[in-house]
């Protein structure tokens, strides 16, 4: 799975790929989240936050 540099709400760029989203545990992909802007609330599923995070992922175009 290719690699994207996604920028974070403090301006730096983080390498990010959809394995790594798949395998996050609950904390992380809150903090990954928050850091790329969005709102994350204690009721949503981890389910629902991964998927937030993919489609997230998903949208940003290649960087090469």
């Amino acid at each position: 799975m290719a690699t994207k540099y996604l920028e974070t709400s403090s301006g730096h760029f983080a390498a990010m790929d959809s394995e790594m989203i798949e395998a996050m545990p609950r904390t992380e992909l809150i903090q990954w989240l928050e850091s790329r802007g969005f709102a994350c609330y204690d009721e949503e599923s981890t389910e629902l936050l991964r998927e937030c995070a993919i489609e997230d992922w998903r949208g940003e175009a290649y960087d090469y």
